[in-house]
């Protein structure tokens, strides 16, 4: 009988504003991932940084609504992260993003309440994009807190070695590299000590490292609309399955819950990619009004097209 998988997601909440539709969408890495396990039955949480302006009421609102629980978010005065937006043959082009919003202006430093709330979840998911430095990702390991970390595709050897001995997941995008070079990332991460290492590809094959073998999951061909999100859906849908089939009597054997989930991930993310944005969820919004809904500095010019 599988267990509901308590996941809680750590980090970035940011409105992706598309300027060719009018439309601005939820995402941000952890806001994603607290998203995506909830709606696949985790027990789903989100502690993150929400700015006073529009936007961030209703970032959070959409969580709330979905009964995800925002209880341990910080709530500061300033602007939410943003990101202007095009598609280009169903890929994200990035045009402009503010960089001093609230999660960069007030990262976490996580006190002893919220370590402890943390350590009530299976896992806290963080990424490199939600401004927590290594030194704080040792005192959560310290502490007791299991730790999911998202590396993104900048990461560098020195980023692995600081990290990975201190998480029980990495997740490395690696579109960029061969699948020889992806598979040395991956030991690289679990020779510094995490448990399961997991290379995404784009369009390829995933490859994940366990310290003991190499597997590899196929992508899902589907009609991409926007790759928006799509790594984060797959972390949360990998999470989602290998943590709630942990005690199931039909995977007593860690290499069958490693490339089942590996499965199941490839299958939730290849729903993500058919919709619009990172979770399908929409707003309409004036682009030349961006002011009434996030606090812009004087300053600060989009580069709206």
């Amino acid at each position: 009988m599988k267990r509901k998988a308590k996941i809680l997601a750590a980090g970035i909440a940011t409105m992706d504003i598309y300027c060719h539709q009018g439309r601005m969408y939820p995402g941000g890495n952890e806001y994603n991932i607290a998203y995506n396990s909830h709606i696949q039955g985790a027990q789903a949480a989100f502690m993150g940084i929400f700015a006073d302006d529009r936007a961030g009421k209703l970032l959070e609102e959409t969580l709330r609504k979905r009964g995800i629980d925002t209880s341990f978010s910080h709530h500061e005065k300033g602007a939410s992260g943003y990101a202007l937006v095009d598609i280009r043959d169903g890929d994200r082009v990035f045009l402009d993003w503010n960089k001093q919003g609230v999660t960069d202006l007030y990262p976490f430093d996580f006190t002893k309440e919220e370590i402890d709330y943390m350590k009530t979840f299976d896992v806290t998911c963080i990424s490199w994009g939600a401004r927590v430095t290594p030194v704080q990702i040792k005192k959560l390991k310290q502490s007791g807190v299991f730790v999911c970390y998202d590396f993104y595709d900048n990461f560098t050897d020195k980023a692995i070695q600081e990290i990975a001995p201190y998480i029980q997941y990495a997740f490395f995008s690696c579109s960029h590299l061969t699948a020889e070079e992806t598979k040395d990332v991956l030991q690289k991460a679990a020779d510094f000590g995490c448990e399961i290492a997991v290379g995404t590809r784009g369009s390829n094959p995933t490859i994940a490292w366990d310290g003991m073998r190499f597997y590899e999951q196929k992508t899902y061909r589907v009609e991409v609309k926007d790759t928006m999100g799509a790594g984060d859906a797959y972390i949360s849908a990998f999470l989602t399955n290998y943590l709630s089939v942990a005690e199931a009597d039909e995977f007593s054997v860690k290499d069958d819950k490693i490339q089942y989930s590996l499965s199941e991930a490839a299958k939730f993310a290849a729903q993500v990619v058919a919709k619009d944005g990172a979770l399908g969820i929409g707003y309409d919004v004036d682009v030349n009004r961006l002011s009434e809904l996030i606090h812009l500095s004087p300053s600060e010019h989009p580069a709206i097209p």
